[in-house]
């Protein structure tokens, strides 16, 4: 039962981030500031300027990290069974923390904000490429499922979809050396398109060779359109007025960008929850022997005496008592690294929140639009996108390289 208590837990914290994400759009588009009345004329300015725009966002934003990171701190400091306890319960009492730590940031001067905010774009690039693992596990999981179906429809299907996918992508990459090489040299505008234009065909073609097995046009499609779309944020937020035809865009043509990005993050988020710690394997892959130590793991978990008082489920504190519920020492320090990447994915996603809220703004505040355009957001999101590439080519390569771990 504890890992009821578990999914609880996970969807308490998924409907707090979501919650705070939407508190953060409101406060984005607040132009006004906090405060209230006294007596007749008197008021009782809380929160200025600072407060306003994506200055809110910040601050939203922040909160959530400095939750989650101490959430994950904890957890790595504890024993396996207390991590495990203290991950499964104290609901109320995380909430009681978080409301004042949300509360105090609004209090925190600019400058600390302008810190976080160039954090969150560094530590953002970490996320996507998290994003990406749950992406290529999904896309893996999803073709096997069409192909143990034996059916000659499914086949079409895969076959269909990943060809649309094909097709799309070409399509973006040419109307995106329409939008932004067009306007003088662009050499370096020319040089991302390019390589998201040729790494995929190398890629695509190893995986369809009779030397990966485990090849998949389907995919291979796959990673490619999310890099294309990855790519276009990252063009779409480099500041040069030749290259980039967007530049005079309203803020409002973007909602469409904002709303992807939070729908891949809570998708993510969703998956990486239950998934993360068998999708690490097939990335990295399992040694023989790891497997034999799981299943022996699995078959030696202990069971609790009813009678014993030590194994009653509450400590009174609200937090559920992890050696009363059967695991072994085995899967409680498994359960304690899926806390682990638990919380440390959250606190990613809430800093790269922050920059899809505020399309990966700069710390030029003079400019209401130029702040959404940089050098430095442009290169993180086209550096992730090969990092992506990287990342699934190492799942073609890997298992032909390392043929004694098991990546199935």
């Amino acid at each position: 039962y504890i890992y009821i208590y578990i999914y609880i837990y996970i969807y308490i914290c998924s409907q707090l981030f979501f919650l705070s994400i939407l508190l953060a759009v409101i406060l984005r588009n607040n132009q006004t500031s906090f405060g209230f009345a006294l007596f007749g004329d008197i008021e009782l300015e809380a929160c200025g300027s600072d407060c306003q725009s994506d200055q809110a966002v910040f601050r939203v934003c922040l909160a959530m990290t400095l939750f989650f990171a101490a959430n994950f701190l904890a957890v790595v400091a504890l024993p396996a069974s207390a991590a495990v306890d203290f991950h499964s319960g104290y609901f109320g009492w995380k909430f009681l923390v978080f409301i004042p730590l949300l509360v105090g940031m609004f209090f925190i001067e600019q400058d600390r904000m302008d810190e976080f905010a160039m954090a969150a774009r560094v530590f953002s690039i970490l996320f996507l490429v998290i994003q990406a693992v749950a992406i290529i596990d999904t896309a893996y999981r999803v073709h096997y499922w069409m192909v143990d179906k034996e059916q000659a429809g499914w086949d079409i299907a895969n076959l269909s979809v990943s060809t649309a996918l094909y097709v799309a992508s070409i399509i973006s990459i040419g109307f995106m050396f329409s939008w932004f090489t067009e306007g003088g040299p662009c050499h370096v505008q020319k040089f991302i398109l390019s390589t998201v234009l040729l790494i995929p065909i190398f890629y695509t073609a190893f995986a369809i060779t009779s030397v990966v097995e485990h090849g998949s046009l389907f995919v291979s499609a796959t990673i490619t359109a999310y890099g294309v779309y990855v790519t276009f944020g990252a063009l779409s937020s480099d500041p040069s007025e030749t290259c980039n035809s967007f530049i005079d865009s309203s803020r409002s043509a973007d909602t469409w960008e904002i709303v992807l990005g939070i729908a891949f993050v809570a998708i993510s988020i969703t998956y990486i929850a239950y998934n993360m710690g068998e999708s690490s394997s097939k990335i990295f892959g399992k040694q023989g022997d790891e497997e034999e130590d799981e299943k022996n793991a699995v078959a030696g978990a202990s069971v609790p005496d009813s009678k014993d008082p030590e194994s009653e489920g509450d400590n009174g504190g609200g937090g559920l008592v992890a050696k009363g519920t059967g695991l072994s020492d085995e899967e409680l320090d498994k359960q304690k690294i899926n806390a682990v990447i638990f919380h440390l994915l959250m606190t990613l996603a809430s800093m790269y929140t922050c920059m899809l809220l505020t399309r990966w703004t700069s710390l030029d505040y003079s400019n209401r639009d130029g702040r959404y355009l940089s050098e430095e957001s442009m290169w993180i999101q086209a550096t992730s996108v090969w990092l992506i590439f990287a990342l699934y080519s190492w799942t073609l390569v890997a298992p032909v390289m390392f043929p004694d771990r098991d990546f199935s």
